[in-house]
């Protein structure tokens, strides 16, 4: 019989608003992208390090000096960002949070961005 073990991890989310004040307030955190340039995606917001969700957990050293640490990918429905969120608490990874919105909530306002 194989083990199963259900998990219950609650993923904290943050809005355009509240990103984008972080952004402005340059706070100590790390905004992860995990698309890229998958799916002929040409954007990334601006500030944000590219980290495709398979490579973010190989690569959370890189994420751990800073205080808060932010994943987005395409839109609400992707679950990309969500993956990555839950793989990293799971490592007991601290204050890992969502953007939900992702890069086509971020471009439909026509907030700061850089080429993928």
């Amino acid at each position: 019989m194989p083990y199963q073990k259900e998990w219950k991890l609650s993923l904290d989310c943050i809005d355009k608003d509240e990103l984008l004040l972080r952004i402005n307030e340059e706070a100590n955190y790390i905004l992860v992208d995990t698309i890229g340039t998958y799916d002929g995606n040409k954007y990334k917001i601006k500030s944000a390090t590219t980290i495709p969700y398979k490579q973010v957990i190989d690569r959370r050293g890189e994420l751990t000096s800073y205080d808060e640490i932010i994943v987005y990918c395409k839109h609400k429905e992707c679950v990309a960002s969500k993956k990555v969120a839950t793989a990293l608490k799971s490592l007991n990874v601290p204050n890992v949070k969502i953007y939900e919105g992702g890069i086509d909530e971020w471009v439909e306002s026509k907030l700061p961005l850089e080429d993928a």
